[in-house]
């Protein structure tokens, strides 16, 4: 179409032209040469129709084909897909069959190696695959004939599998788990390894690479097809193994401690006596091997030593403290817990974290994730029982001996307290995970402790402020109560943070300090309980002095005694330092103290004596001299007989009671004999020298018996009951 189109374009434009070029001389070559192209433009295009028409006609035939032959191979194809389609049906028919047929043939197969145990011949590997088997059969007629027989069968050999299966599970296990014996837990306790390292004591239960192994098969084995009956039997296993590990340790310390010393015993306890032989004691009936003396030596330095060790400790208790008197009708339930108990206790505790962290290795060994807190619960809890229920005996004890004021052996709760603090933050990471009963029990000794040792505190404060029976000593020297009461500060004050915290948790404490969050925050609190303490116990003695000494010279003495007492065991223990923290003022407090009490005692001595000294004379003495020439006795001269003969015996009567009074500390000793003797020596040597030259008597001797020297040897004297 479009070649027609353009030959009559063609055609118009020529003719157009020739119209307009009429007038133009135009050659009649070139339209002969237009009209031979215009025809040969006619022939392309003839011929390109022509070829068009060829190729539809080829296109339409191979149309024809193409749809014939799908008619005719279509209906093939089908059946083809058909009978592929039915032979797979008919494979997975037998294959199915066969699998089935399987399963009806098992127990017959496998129920001698069942009945043989993991332990026969195949061992526990050909053991489990056959149980495999069991478990696929059950499960296939439990879904698709759970009526059969076959059924029954195989349920009944897979439940004696199965048993044989735990059993053999608890005889590795027994087989495999002996006691911890106390020396290799002594041994590692007194290592210098870190109780906070989880890996640390894992050779504690170290069973062999193929034990492992075949435990953990079983476990997983078990514990993929739901049954967990295994995990009881691991935790009583495991738990008696744990008990009986700690109650060998405490057999074991009880009999190296030479046995438990009970109320009917004969012997004295002696409370905090000398810490070096704590571990080295005789074993009863056996002979203490080296090893065990060194393991003991270790434990016993690294945990008390390293916190509680002060010089002379053992000596000042059993010195001010006299022990409670023991009847043999007392259970062991009222004696009062010792140093050895104490340590012993704490043996144990950390005993426990060693083994519990033994058992956590172990566990993550055999047993799944989801499994091991609940199995290490389980394992530990006895034994926490145990640990628990002597702590709570121990805080039992010491509240009977907070009632019979027995605040002495109450102190062995503070390293208690002290150590399980420190080893608080790794149990309880321990027993991460576990039941919160499990985990607080821990928690839950030390709040009894420390309720405890809060009680114990505030009621050692309340018996020295009613402190009414005791009788002050004749002797004005330092009374028993404020020995004993310092005698208790300074022990307390070895734990100083421990008892801090403890006074800190208890409501009187938290009322009475407004106390800002310091690094030094419950030695502060500390300080201000001592600073409580000595504050009630100088009233005590000042009241009662009052009423106990007549004398002046005696209750000053008998105050200055016990100042004197109080400050010096301030400064030869850390008290001082702590009681600065809560009154920076009370170093110059007791020195007023001192100097007041000084010079109250100084002054009261010759009071008397000074009195015929200093009172001035009526008569002059002019006129005393002139009756004396003239041999006649007058009042002038009896005056001064009186005052040589007042002094006299007032002076001998102060150097009989001065003698009879006692100041144990030889330094205020002697400043004391020279401060009276700077009071009277003085004065009497001016009076002496001045009326010694005048005879106001025939026999001199008589009146003055002492020269200022005299004085002075016989003032040396005084707190001399020898002399």
């Amino acid at each position: 179409m479009y070649i027609h189109i353009y030959i009559h374009i063609c055609i118009f434009f020529f003719s157009d032209k020739m119209t307009h070029t009429t007038r133009a001389d135009t050659s009649n070559e070139d339209l002969k040469y237009n009209i031979a192209s215009l025809e040969a433009l006619k022939e392309a295009e003839e011929r390109s129709r022509k070829l068009t028409n060829n190729v539809v006609g080829i296109l339409s035939s191979l149309e024809q084909r193409l749809a014939t032959l799908r008619r005719t191979i279509l209906p093939v194809y089908n059946e083809t897909g058909n009978l592929q389609a039915q032979q797979q049906n008919i494979e997975m028919t037998l294959n199915a069959l066969d699998h089935a047929i399987g399963y009806y043939g098992v127990c017959q197969e496998v129920e001698a190696t069942v009945r043989a145990g993991p332990g026969g011949s195949g061992g526990l590997d050909n053991f489990l695959e056959a149980m495999n088997r069991l478990y696929n059969a059950q499960r296939y007629f439990q879904k698709n004939n759970p009526s059969s027989v076959e059924l029954e069968n195989v349920t009944s050999l897979f439940v004696v599998g199965l048993d044989a299966l735990y059993v053999e599970f608890h005889d590795i296990l027994t087989r495999q788990s002996k006691p911890i014996l106390p020396i290799v837990l002594l041994d590692l306790i007194g290592s210098d390894e870190d109780t906070s390292g989880e890996d640390a004591p894992q050779s504690l239960c170290q069973l062999p690479e193929s034990i492992l192994g075949d435990l953990l098969k079983i476990s997983l084995w078990l514990e993929e097809r739901g049954h967990r009956k295994h995990v009881k039997i691991y935790a009583s296993v495991r738990s008696a193994i744990v008990l009986r590990s700690l109650q060998l340790l405490k057999e074991h310390q009880r009999s190296a401690s030479g046995g438990s010393a009970h109320a009917g015993s004969p012997l004295p306890k002696t409370k905090f006596g000398n810490r070096h032989s704590l571990g080295i004691q005789e074993i009863s009936g056996k002979r203490a091997s080296k090893r065990l003396q060194h393991a003991l030596e270790k434990k016993a330095s690294r945990m008390l030593l390293k916190a509680s060790q002060t010089t002379g400790l053992g000596l000042s208790l059993t010195a001010s403290r006299k022990p409670p008197p023991q009847l043999s009708g007392h259970s062991v339930e009222d004696t009062a817990p010792d140093e050895q108990e104490m340590e012993n206790y704490l043996l144990l505790t950390v005993g426990l974290h060693k083994l519990m962290q033994a058992e956590r290795s172990l566990v993550a060994k055999i047993l799944p994730t989801s499994l091991q807190a609940q199995v290490l619960e389980a394992t530990v809890r006895e034994a926490m029982d145990l640990v628990a229920h002597d702590g709570e005996s121990i805080a039992t004890r010491a509240k009977r001996c907070i009632v019979r004021r027995d605040f002495s052996a109450v102190l062995v709760i503070f390293p208690i307290l002290k150590h399980l603090g420190e080893l608080k933050p790794d149990l309880e990471r321990t027993v991460e995970g576990c039941d919160y009963a499990l985990r607080s029990k821990f928690t839950s000794v030390l709040n009894t402790l420390n309720i405890t040792g809060a009680k114990a505190l505030e009621d050692f404060a309340e018996s020295v402020r009613n402190e009414s029976n005791s009788i002050l000593p004749k002797d004005g020297t330092v009374a028993e109560s404020t020995s004993n009461v310092l005698v208790f500060l300074e022990q307390l004050a070895e734990y100083a943070d421990t008892a801090g915290a403890v006074l800190r948790r208890s409501a009187d404490m938290e009322s009475a300090t407004s106390i800002k969050q310091t690094e030094n925050i419950y030695r502060i609190v500390l300080g201000t309980y001592i600073k409580k303490v000595l504050a009630q116990l100088n009233l005590v003695l000042v009241s009662k002095s009052d009423t106990s000494y007549s004398d002046v010279a005696l209750r000053a003495l008998f105050r200055l005694n016990n100042h004197n007492h109080v400050i010096n065991a301030l400064r030869r223990s850390s008290l001082m330092e702590l009681l600065l923290l809560a009154e920076p003022s009370a170093l110059q407090t007791y020195h007023d103290l001192l100097l007041r009490d000084k010079a109250n005692y100084v002054s009261t001595t010759f009071a008397k004596a000074r009195a015929y000294l200093e009172q001035p004379f009526d008569e002059p003495v002019m006129a005393v001299i002139m009756i004396c020439i003239n041999h006649v006795i007058q009042p002038g001269a009896k005056t001064l007989k009186e005052k040589f003969l007042g002094f006299t015996r007032e002076l001998e009567e102060v150097a009989k009671c001065q003698r009879s009074y006692s100041v144990p500390d030889a330094r205020l000793r002697e400043e004391l004999r020279k401060e009276l003797q700077q009071a009277i020596v003085p004065l009497y040597t001016n009076f002496h020298n001045k009326y010694r030259g005048i005879s106001f008597s025939k026999n001199p001797a008589k009146y003055i018996k002492y020269t200022p020297e005299q004085i002075s040897i016989l003032i040396d004297t005084f707190f001399d009951t020898t002399a």
